[in-house]
């Protein structure tokens, strides 16, 4: 992929076709749609430019090295304060200083998918072997501290889980320019910023469930703060160029673990002597004294990565207040309040908004009524995402309100997730769901986040479902959005209802089509091969066990059998069409046989072909039955002229007799 598609596709109307005269800013004022794209030769600021316009862009580029994916408002600072709009999610996965030895294209695709991300838009390869892998938005999203904060978060958790460079984080970061040499691999897939969003809540939820977990690197609370690893690297001493940044990163630290002041002075003192070269005793002192009269109560994460080179984060909880002490409920308790309401009336109420908000009640507090204001909002939440339909008929107070649920589907999720948080009014100690964030920490925390994905059950399915409270693992995580519904039914109707168990089972029938060089789109979008993950689900419950019969034999048995069963499965498919492509070329006239075959090979030069290798197959069966052909004829006509000529000799052999 070129640098043109790559800027096209990725900037859109960020940069204009080109310059604006002065005169027209001074007419028209200036687009604060528009952003500025900085390319750089080699990090340095001196080698730095900024362009706004695809002509300065594609002019550039053949003396440049690296740009910016996402773009600035400012010309002169590339910094993450001047960021306009978020474009991508991108990481490096470096191949430098002995990482990621002999690391190939196809081991970072099954990364990605063993980790339950989407396909990437663009994977760029580095001289040094590594990988710099993009994953283009849906839509731009215009840049903000809480959103630059957890992009970096997002980004860092990416990286982590492919082994990338977790040093290489922020939306400001520049990346290798895309050319036709460098680029390994590009497709038209584009990413919503809630599905990454979804994804990362995804990953903290499964690794929650361990107590060194959300990452590897994962600390709880303060009080284990000076026994991480991470944390127990920088205490062994560091070099000169780190010493004051380490010293200031451990008083923190010791202030954040609950010692005083003297008592952290005194073990710094000692930590001082495994530096080289030591720092000096007043240093140390000034160190301790700023870290302890700053505002800084911990601290930062990202320095304590910088530091020891290890994996470190820690997120510090706010315990959660039982629904019926809060004076605002959440809002997602609601849509299960709303939803439940709808569905006794038969799936279908109406009447003026007022009155249906004074016959809803919490499912809590029976005496506990919807807010007029709170219901509005239900409403409007539910009508946006495709759960519920409202009409409204008349003017004024004689105004009459239909809501109707529109997709059971989606409305059981959404009820079924509400039910769940109201039960978990214990206290905890982790988790997204029950718990709220104090953000304490020095370098941020993570944000708790909706629940993504859509759960998919069978339309003809009428009875309400009630979730089961038990999993494959300790505590259900939501369904992810990008695996497909049909898929996702066939397990969840076997009460497979974990998230992460799901998301494995789909990347086990990704690798199982990749082996026959299917790409992932293109399972999700062709009906047959749906069919065919369902079918092996099928197959693998009858052999492996299932959660709703009792007799389920462990995730890796299943998984494994699943991966198999695929494979097997989808080589009987193609066998299948192939032999009756067979069967139909046979029957057809020459003409239409050579239309077939050029048709067949129109497909084979297209970008996207869903299975090449069965085309290319079909168009070696559609050469070789030419062929046939060919022979048949030849042999027909060789053989009529040997008749003829024999039967002239024989008249002529007649002719002589006389």
């Amino acid at each position: 992929m070129s640098l043109v598609s790559v800027a096209i596709n990725i900037y859109k109307n960020q940069l204009t076709n080109k310059k604006k005269k002065q005169s027209q800013k001074q007419q028209n004022g200036y687009n604060s749609r528009l952003g500025w794209v900085f390319v750089s030769k080699d990090f340095t600021k001196e080698t730095t430019k900024a362009v706004r316009t695809y002509g300065s862009l594609f002019n550039v580029s053949k003396d440049y090295t690296y740009f910016t994916p996402n773009t600035f408002y400012r010309n002169d600072l590339r910094r993450l304060s001047t960021l306009r709009w978020i474009n991508a999610m991108s990481i490096d996965i470096d191949a430098k200083n002995g990482e990621n030895e002999g690391m190939t294209l196809p081991d970072v695709q099954e990364s990605i998918t063993q980790v339950g991300l989407p396909m990437p838009s663009l994977i760029v390869q580095t001289p040094s072997k590594g990988f710099h892998v993009h994953w283009f938005l849906e839509q731009s999203k215009r840049a903000s501290d809480k959103l630059n904060a957890h992009y970096s978060r997002i980004q860092t958790c990416i990286a982590e889980m492919l082994k990338g460079d977790v040093n290489a984080i922020g939306p400001e970061r520049l990346f290798r320019l895309p050319t036709d040499e460098n680029t390994v691999f590009h497709s038209q897939e584009r990413v919503s910023f809630d599905e990454l969003c979804e994804w990362f809540q995804l990953v903290q939820e499964q690794d929650q469930v361990d107590v060194h977990t959300y990452k590897k690197g994962f600390c709880k609370g303060y009080e284990s703060l000076l026994k991480h690893p991470a944390v127990q690297k920088i205490l062994e001493g560091v070099n000169k160029g780190q010493r004051d940044t380490a010293c200031y990163t451990l008083a923190l630290a010791y202030k954040a673990a609950g010692y005083d002041e003297k008592t952290a002075e005194a073990h710094l003192h000692n930590w001082n002597q495994k530096n080289v070269p030591q720092m000096r005793q007043i240093e140390v002192k000034r160190k301790v004294k700023s870290a302890y009269n700053g505002r800084f109560h911990a601290p930062s994460a990202k320095k304590i990565r910088e530091l020891s080179g290890m994996l470190f984060s820690y997120v510090i909880w706010e315990e959660a207040k039982p629904r019926e002490e809060r004076t605002y409920s959440h809002i997602e308790e609601w849509e299960g309040d709303v939803l439940a309401f709808i569905r006794a009336q038969g799936g279908q109420v109406s009447g003026a908004q007022r009155d249906l908000a004074e016959q809803i009640t919490s499912s809590v507090d029976a005496e506990k009524k919807i807010p007029y204001a709170t219901f509005k909002k239900v409403v409007a939440r539910l009508e946006e995402q495709e759960i519920l339909s409202k009409r409204v008929s008349g003017k004024g107070r004689g105004a009459s309100t239909e809501l109707r649920i529109i997709d059971e589907v989606k409305a059981r999720r959404t009820q079924s997730e509400a039910s769940k948080k109201e039960q978990d009014t214990a206290p905890k100690n982790n988790g997204l769901n029950s718990n709220t964030i104090k953000d304490t920490v020095a370098g941020g925390t993570a944000l708790p986040l909706s629940t993504g994905g859509i759960l998919a059950l069978p339309k003809e399915t009428s009875t309400p479902v009630i979730l089961p409270t038990y999993s494959t693992r300790s505590k259900p995580a939501p369904i992810p959005g990008t695996v497909p519904c049909a898929f996702v039914s066939a397990l969840y109707n076997r009460n497979f209802v974990d998230g992460r168990f799901i998301f494995r089972a789909w990347g086990k029938v990704q690798l199982a089509f990749k082996a026959f060089g299917i790409t992932y789109p293109s399972i999700a979008a062709t009906e047959d091969y749906l069919r065919l993950a369902v079918d092996a689900v099928g197959l693998t419950v009858e052999k492996k066990g299932s959660m709703i019969a009792g007799d389920f034999q462990g995730d890796e048995r299943f998984l494994k059998y699943l991966y198999g069963t695929m494979k097997g499965l989808f080589a009987n498919y193609r066998s299948g069409q192939l032999t009756q492509f067979v069967k139909e070329i046979e029957g057809l006239g020459d003409i239409t046989l050579s239309h077939i075959g050029m048709k067949l090979e129109d497909e084979l030069k297209a970008d996207r072909v869903v299975d090449r290798e069965l085309v290319e197959t079909k168009l070696a069966e559609v050469e070789r039955e030419q062929s046939a052909r060919q022979r048949r004829k030849y042999y027909h006509n060789h053989s009529a002229f040997d008749l003829n000529s024999s039967l002239n000799q024989f008249k002529l052999f007649m002719k002589t007799d006389d």
